[in-house]
């Protein structure tokens, strides 16, 4: 993949012009298009990395947004979203989640942003190393959707119970488990001890998941000491980045 963007944002902006100045300081050709739906008709080809930098919600910014939700998808184009905490709540209403790769807030960190599309060019120069994930949770529903979200990048496997999770594991090594805290029978915190038995699965890292977001109930996930934990009420999106955030830092 070419170090090759399209921003969609005011240029003449301070924010926006120091956003395409970093870019341009790490070897990235930045083609900057106004949110304007004409401007960006006319571009004869976009690269496969679209910034949209959310200044102000207007009607022309509405018809940029749903051309992006119509046009993203199908292009396969990896799509970030840079604003305010409220517009991007407005943009979610117009763009899904599953087509926004990763959003970030105003003022944007140029350093983290940088950092997120060169480890993009990066799997896609060297060819990505398909890790597999195994999804422990007696919720069918929570199970689909995180395997849909997971899926298009990560080898996926599932177990409803803990039972089904220990005998999946003596026949396939998996790279990393997201294990639901709460399960009937075999809680999530007797599937981990009996993971950390086992000397073919001790090493395995494991990430808790868990619908309870009080700290009491936090504490006793960590006292468990999984990798992290994640909240099942998380966006979708942030299902997605987390667990690439997690692999990009054991690499």
């Amino acid at each position: 993949m070419e170090k090759k963007l399209m921003l969609i944002g005011n240029e003449k902006g301070f924010m926006v012009h120091a956003t395409v100045t970093a870019l341009e300081k790490e070897d990235y050709e930045v083609l900057c298009v106004p949110p304007d739906i004409d401007e960006i008709y006319r571009l004869k080809k976009t690269p496969d990395i679209w910034i949209l930098y959310v200044e102000e919600l207007n009607e022309e910014l509405q018809k940029v947004l749903t051309y992006c939700k119509d046009t993203v998808g199908g292009r396969g184009a990896f799509f970030y979203l840079i604003g305010n905490p409220e517009d991007l709540k407005e943009v979610r209403k117009v763009i899904p989640d599953t087509l926004i790769k990763r959003s970030f807030e105003r003022p944007v960190n140029n350093t983290d942003l940088v950092k997120e599309l060169n480890h993009i060019i990066l799997i896609d120069e060297v060819g990505t190393v398909e890790k597999s994930i195994l999804i422990v949770d007696d919720d069918p529903t929570m199970v689909r959707m995180i395997k849909n979200l997971l899926s298009e990048k990560y080898k996926v496997y599932m177990a409803n119970s803990g039972m089904n999770a220990i005998t999946l594991l003596v026949k396939n090594k998996v790279d990393l488990i997201l294990l639901d805290y709460e399960m009937p029978v075999v809680d999530g915190a007797q599937v981990l001890e009996m993971i950390r038995s086992e000397p073919a699965t001790r090493d395995t890292p494991v990430i808790m998941l868990t619908a309870k977001d009080d700290k009491e109930s936090v504490m006793k996930v960590l006292e468990l000491k999984p990798e992290k934990y994640l909240l099942k009420s998380m966006p979708p999106n942030k299902w997605v980045t987390e667990i690439d955030d997690y692999f990009r830092s054991v690499m």
